[in-house]
């Protein structure tokens, strides 16, 4: 199966909301979710476990740089901004899916916080 750009784009849109419930109904119940540096979930309620803090927590910029989709795969590379306690913070990410019937089997997730200077 190939994933679409239109597919992807839903994705972004939901982290970027706070939508967990549409990355939910988007998981595979073997889902494989790899935060590179803070650890692995195996499975769905393990995956939803480490998500729900996302839950309605909005980005206050999120720009995607790009997406490559080969086959089942995609890769997503881009960054999202919150305002935190101690400033505005920066996360760079590049996330990548592997998908099975329309599903995700696999999100291995690199994320790096840089905080900006005032």
């Amino acid at each position: 199966m190939t994933i679409s750009r239109e597919i992807m784009e839903k994705f972004n849109i939901a982290f970027a909301n706070g939508d967990v419930d549409f990355i939910f109904e988007s998981a595979a119940d073997n889902i494989i979710l790899n935060e590179i540096g803070h650890g692995t979930a195996e499975g769905k309620a393990a995956f939803i476990e480490k998500m729900e803090p996302m839950r309605d927590y909005k980005a206050d910029v999120y720009k995607v740089y790009r997406t490559l989709i080969d086959g089942d795969t995609a890769v997503v590379e881009g960054e999202m901004q919150f305002a935190e306690e101690d400033g505005q913070v920066t996360y760079y990410f590049n996330d990548w899916y592997t998908f099975k019937n329309e599903k995700i089997t696999n999100l291995t997730a690199y994320l790096i916080k840089q905080k900006q200077k005032k």
